[in-house]
């Protein structure tokens, strides 16, 4: 018995064993052939490439040659407003066909380099890009890949940063359309075509959406022909839609300039008579708004017309600055207006010049010459102007021998008149443009 399961496991490794060799023959061969296949191949690339003008376009003379092209967006950089530019690192790839290169090997040729030095690729460019560089760490980011028909696929890693006119009507609750325009440089439609890679709606993809201050929309694609004298020329449109966070402005714009408006409005619980206090507040709101004003568009270009937030601040300052006119009208204008028109018929005791016994007024000059006189005459002198200065004792209780605490009939209406005005503003503002068609106001 146990003779025959020794004869039967001695019997399965000699299969076994059989069986391995012979797969390995097998991978040895396929590998010899698939080594024998990749030198065939490079040996017919690098005849081919020599064979070929690179200058010349596939099917010179005969059809277009027809591009296809889609990106790969990894992530957008910054928009600049000041400039008027935005800027991206996009993965560019193209397709177009080239006979010349077409073999009868069963894999595709794929090398690491720069396909615009070896051989024809379309002179592609950027309409609307003012500069763009290529990345070349650890070396060149690009990719060549050679199919067996002749097709041929090039792609490129790129940095750009491109020209978009934006409109700053509605900042910063704007919404950005940004372009990307792409052509051929030299050659009409005759003789290079250009087309979205898997239709007009899926030529780009977007790895990354996260920006700082904008929130990304979405991105739609057209194709067009752009004519002009030197013949007619295909050209692809990517539209980029960007809408503004507004939540930064609020915390860092909006609300110190309400802030500022209603630190002004304490000068209306400020006594009349307290001028420095007044005058210093008003001054130093006026300097704030215009300090904050001026931050804001030291980032943003010189347009010629005013912005959403302009408005706004414009406004806020305009309110600053009249609680100190108001407070100009305060001094000019009686406290009470019943008894203003009494001011010139009932003087107060106090107020009545110092007169003597002829009856002329002495004025202080007069009066330090008489009580420094010595003898008699002074002494009487001394006891006529002590009855002429001696006054009754002031009651605290009574609001008329107190006038100084008397709140001025302006400032008691520019309590209420200033808040309800500069709020109903406000609202009216954020009602207008939260509701502006060419707004998507969220504050989140």
């Amino acid at each position: 018995m146990e003779y025959r399961l020794l004869t039967i496991l001695l019997l399965l490794n000699i299969n076994y064993f059989c069986a391995t060799k012979a797969q390995v023959g097998e991978s040895l061969e396929e590998y010899a052939e698939s080594m024998e296949e990749a030198k065939n191949l490079s040996d017919f690339i690098n005849h081919a490439i020599k064979a070929h003008d690179k200058k010349v376009r596939p099917n010179a003379g005969g059809p277009s040659v027809m591009v296809q092209v889609e990106f790969k967006v990894v992530s957008f950089g910054e928009i600049k407003e000041a400039e008027m530019t935005y800027s991206m690192d996009i993965f560019f790839r193209q397709w177009w066909y080239d006979s010349r290169f077409a073999h009868n090997m069963s894999k595709a040729f794929t090398m690491a380099a720069d396909a615009t030095q070896i051989i024809w690729t379309p002179d592609t460019y950027f309409w609307n890009v003012k500069s763009a560089k290529y990345h070349k760490v650890t070396r060149e980011n690009m990719r060549v890949m050679i199919n067996p028909d002749g097709k041929i696929y090039f792609s490129t890693r790129i940095t750009i940063s491109a020209q978009c006119d934006m409109n700053l009507r509605l900042y910063p609750m704007d919404i950005q359309y940004c372009p990307l325009i792409i052509e051929s440089y030299a050659h009409t439609r005759s003789d290079v075509d250009y087309k979205w890679k898997g239709g007009k709606d899926q030529g780009i993809e977007i790895v990354s959406k996260e920006m700082a201050q904008f929130e990304f929309m979405g991105a739609n694609t057209t194709t067009k022909e752009q004519a002009n004298s030197k013949g007619s020329f295909a050209s692809l449109r990517a539209e980029f839609v960007f809408k503004r966070r507004v939540s930064f402005f609020i915390t860092a714009t909006y609300m110190p300039a309400m802030i500022l408006v209603i630190l002004s409005w304490c000068t209306f619980w400020i006594h009349r008579n307290a001028v420095p206090a007044r005058v210093t507040l008003s001054i130093t709101t006026i300097l704030s708004t215009i300090l904050l004003t001026s931050t804001v568009n030291a980032s943003m270009p010189k347009v010629s017309y005013s912005k959403a937030l302009d408005y706004y601040l414009m406004t806020s300052l305009g309110f600053i600055f009249m609680t100190l006119l108001e407070y100009v009208i305060v001094l000019n204008i009686h406290p009470n207006l019943r008894k203003e028109h009494r001011e010139d018929d009932e003087i107060p005791r106090e107020r009545q010049p110092l007169r003597n016994d002829t009856g002329k007024d002495h004025t202080p000059d007069t009066i330090v010459t008489m009580m420094d006189k010595t003898g008699n005459g002074r002494q009487s002198t001394t006891s006529k102007f002590k009855t002429c200065l001696s006054s009754k004792p002031v009651k605290a209780k009574d609001k008329k021998q107190l006038p100084y605490l008397d709140v001025h009939w302006i400032d008691r209406t520019a309590r209420v008149l200033f808040p309800f005005c500069y709020f109903s503003f406000t609202i009216a503002y954020w009602i207008y443009y939260i509701n502006h068609p060419l707004t998507d106001f969220q504050l989140f």
